[in-house]
């Protein structure tokens, strides 16, 4: 067992170690000599020691008369290209060699034994602090600009005064501290490390690294700043260390900002998180409602009730404003994640606004033990917003007091100043628990995680708001509803009613206001420009009492128009071989009067602008809705 051990020694030791016979060929080598000069035992097997470039011929000779020999090699790998295969090309290293003779009890020469230690590393450093102490010797004035330049200051400890002295050009104004004020500005839990620095170096003890971090409070400053000491130490003849350099460089900004660097990667970790928790909930989210439109669609195909005919059309309905809906929020979180959330402010009739919005929000109450009122004290209100961004607002406010108010009310309402708009909602449902109130704004959040939506609507409020420059807040108790509300900054102009009864809406008050009257259009000539099959047969099957003719291709559409007169068209912007844009463009080129609705499933903001930059008429988008596309041919073929 004593013997297996023993044999292990050579591989384990830190030292490379080497065997050649007594003609001076190699006959093993460990572990660590393999890794230093990057080769195998079968590339180095038998190389004389002779012959190696970079051993110098008195080594050599010395060797040869049977004399030990020690030298430091300054070892070129690109000499031994012809000596030995070896993976290490272009560099060089430092080591410290010693070769020993083997003899027999007789005295015959036995072989060598070579231990080599690669000091590359220390050399590097200390020829880095004799560079630094010359320098410093030659080049005083130059120095110190430099340290000032890169904010660095530089202290010379003398170990037998106990007195750090810091480095200026005006030598008779030098700085100097002692040993005992020094450790007193060092922070408490630093001071040990400190002091034990010391000693080491004092006692030229190996070190792994001639840096140390440390706490320092400055004469007049309040607070611990974070500096970098780099030190070498000065022997006078007998070697004994006289002198610690240190050069000192505030880190304080570094340290701070790998602080906020590690609190942005737990933020993040935390938000990868959140994602894979919400994609979960989002597969479950659309299921949910597209279950429901394909199960009652196929169901309306099956029954000839008149009375179930209208409750699966109202199933279906709801559940695809559901599916939109959670569309929506995804695509505005790809709008945050790049800080691109789309604002265009345009005059908007808040009453009118406001109006439309609660006969909608109505139709969204399904539990009759819940009723909504609207608040609206003003007889005119017109202020500067983005129309799609205001009712986004408001429709997440409604929709989380619908969802989290099992019976009770819930109110509507905004009120204005000459510079601001407040709208909000309140509600008698379950409120919020203290607990859970810092996280109400978090992406990705649901307080009930059985409560049907994304966790998304709250955030993409608070987006707007830092994006507007307006505000968003919510006071609630728990058992006892919540109110949130959101502030626009904006010029304002309204007039307040006399008698405030008059500002409340109830259900009853607005039924005869749900119904509209239906628009129908007929032996209209009509293009439809759509590549894909479905969306062609939904359109036909809307637009069924006019004469509809189509194209599959933007290049087919153009054709078309120059071969014939069309009231409207309606143009795809995804198509193959030629796009809705640039069918469009074209088209303009010869035709400047026959209406163009862009009809897509691209939803951003600068898709419609793009389409009305082509020559489009107006920007419509899928999935398309009978009335509205009713209103627009009302609109333009009148």
């Amino acid at each position: 067992m004593e013997n297996e051990l023993l044999s292990l020694v050579p591989e384990y030791i830190p030292l490379g170690l080497g065997v050649y016979d007594r003609d001076g060929y190699l006959k093993y080598a460990n572990n660590t000599t393999l890794k230093m000069f990057g080769v195998t035992m079968k590339d180095i097997y038998n190389i004389n020691i002779f012959d190696d470039p970079n051993i110098t011929a008195e080594d050599k000779e010395l060797l040869k008369q049977g004399l030990n020999a020690s030298f430091e090699t300054d070892y070129d790998f690109d000499l031994c290209e012809k000596f030995y295969e070896t993976a290490i090309k272009g560099i060089r290293k430092y080591f410290v060699t010693k070769v020993t003779i083997m003899q027999d009890s007789e005295g015959n020469r036995q072989g060598y034994i070579l231990t080599c230690e690669d000091v590359t590393l220390k050399k590097m450093q200390e020829q880095k602090i004799i560079e630094s102490y010359k320098k410093i010797k030659s080049t005083q004035k130059e120095l110190s600009l430099a340290l000032n330049a890169g904010k660095l200051t530089s202290w010379n400890y003398y170990v037998s005064e106990g007195m750090f002295y810091k480095f200026d050009v005006q030598v008779e104004n030098i700085e100097k501290r002692s040993l005992q004020f020094i450790y007193e500005s060092i922070h408490p839990d630093d001071r040990s490390k400190f002091v034990a620095l010391l000693e080491a170096v004092t006692h030229k003890q190996k070190l792994p690294e001639n840096k140390i971090t440390l706490r320092v409070l400055e004469i007049n400053s309040e607070n611990y700043c974070y500096y970098s000491f780099v030190y070498s130490a000065v022997e006078d003849e007998e070697g004994r260390v006289v002198i610690i350099t240190f050069i000192q460089r505030d880190i304080t900004e570094d340290i701070i900002y790998q602080q906020n660097l590690i609190m942005a990667k737990n933020k993040a970790e935390e938000a990868d998180k959140l994602k894979s928790t919400f994609l979960a909930n989002m597969s479950h989210e659309i299921r949910t409602p597209l279950n429901a439109i394909v199960g009652f669609s196929e169901l309306l195909t099956e029954t000839d009730d008149t009375e179930e005919k209208l409750e699966y059309k109202q199933l279906i309905e709801t559940n695809s404003e559901i599916l939109l809906k959670l569309i929506g929020d995804i695509l505005d979180l790809s709008k945050i994640e790049v800080g691109s959330i789309d604002i265009n402010r345009q005059k908007l009739n808040l009453c009118q606004l406001c109006d439309e919005l609660y006969r909608s929000f109505q139709q969204r109450i399904k539990n009759p033990k819940v009723t909504l009122k609207f608040i609206n004290p003003y007889t005119k209100c017109v202020a500067y917003f983005d129309k799609y961004r205001f009712i986004q607002v408001f429709a997440n406010f409604v929709t989380n007091a619908i969802k989290y108010t099992p019976q009770g009310e819930i109110t509507m309402g905004y009120e204005c100043t000459p510079e601001r708009v407040r709208i909000y909602v309140r509600d008698s449902g379950i409120g919020i628990p203290d607990e859970k109130k810092h996280r109400i704004f978090n992406r990705f959040e649901k307080l009930d995680t059985f409560a049907q939506g994304t966790g998304l609507g709250l955030s993409i409020c608070k987006a707007i708001a830092d994006t507007t420059g307006g505000e968003v807040g919510f006071e609630s108790k728990a058992n006892a509803g919540s109110e949130f509300w959101y502030i626009g900054y904006s010029e304002v102009e309204y007039i307040e009613k006399s008698e405030m009864s008059d500002t409340e809406k109830s259900p009853k008050d607005i039924e005869h206001s749900l119904v509209t009257s239906s628009i129908k259009i007929k032996d209209l000539s009509i293009l439809i420009a759509e590549d894909n099959n479905s969306n062609f047969l939904l359109i036909k099957k809307l637009l069924k009492d006019n004469q509809l003719t189509r194209a599959i291709t933007g290049v087919e559409a153009i054709e078309k128009i120059k071969a014939q007169t069309f009231d409207i068209v309606f143009m795809d912007i995804r198509m193959p071989v030629m796009n809705g844009l640039e069918a469009t463009a074209s088209i303009r080129e010869f035709n400047q009067i026959t209406p163009i609705i862009a009809l897509t499933a691209n939803a951003f903001e600068s898709d419609r602008e793009n389409a009305l930059a082509a020559g489009c008429n107006h920007f419509m988008t899928k999935p398309v809705k009978k009335h509205e596309l009713m209103e627009l041919l009302s609109k333009y073929c009148r």
